[in-house]
């Protein structure tokens, strides 16, 4: 058996069997790039990628723009590192999701995305959320629907129905009662 063709033909037909009545199918690759682990599984895509042709499929990439307290700044270098590596595998984002505790600065938006070679507006501030339904609300207002549609070359899709999400949202932020709940599993430790 060899990784390619084998391991990732058979990874690429994972995500295309079933999919014929589906508008959009989203695809998470986890890990960190350049980890052999995901080798094939980038590979995978990147060929998926290439078979399926510009406007059919498109790359955001998820990365991490930590905030360094003792200097007081976002650093970018960490994404940047990253694009290029999966650059260098053969993949060009055209989204990025940076993941941020601090609003990034439209000048360091600008670096990520001159350095990245991605469209400024395509860089899309992933800040932590009061709650996980908060989150769409979140990605919609920094714009990463627009980019999504962007990248597929939809100009004329119909605005987002938000207002379930802002429901579940206020309700969450304003609950009426408490519940207690029991968690059982390996990490409920973790905050």
């Amino acid at each position: 058996v060899q990784v390619i063709p084998h391991i990732t033909d058979a990874i690429k037909h994972a995500i295309t069997d079933g999919t014929d009545a589906y508008d959009f199918v989203l695809v998470e690759v986890g890990g960190t790039v350049g980890d052999i682990e995901s080798l094939p599984f980038i590979e995978a895509i990147r060929q998926l990628g290439n078979e399926l042709g510009p406007g059919r499929a498109a790359f955001i990439h998820v990365t991490l723009v930590p905030f360094i307290a003792a200097a007081g700044e976002l650093k970018t270098k960490p994404t940047q590192h990253s694009v290029a590596e999966l650059r260098a595998l053969g993949i060009q984002p055209s989204v990025l999701v940076c993941r941020c505790e601090h609003p990034i600065p439209e000048a360091e938006r600008a670096k990520i995305a001159l350095f990245c070679n991605v469209r400024p507006e395509a860089v899309i501030p992933a800040l932590d959320a009061p709650s996980i339904y908060a989150v769409p609300l979140q990605y919609h207002e920094a714009g990463l629907d627009r980019a999504v549609l962007a990248a597929f070359g939809i100009t004329d899709a119909p605005p987002p129905r938000l207002e379930r999400w802002s429901a579940i949202a206020r309700a969450i932020a304003s609950p009426e009662g408490e519940v207690t709940i029991g968690v059982v599993g390996k990490y409920v430790g973790l905050k």
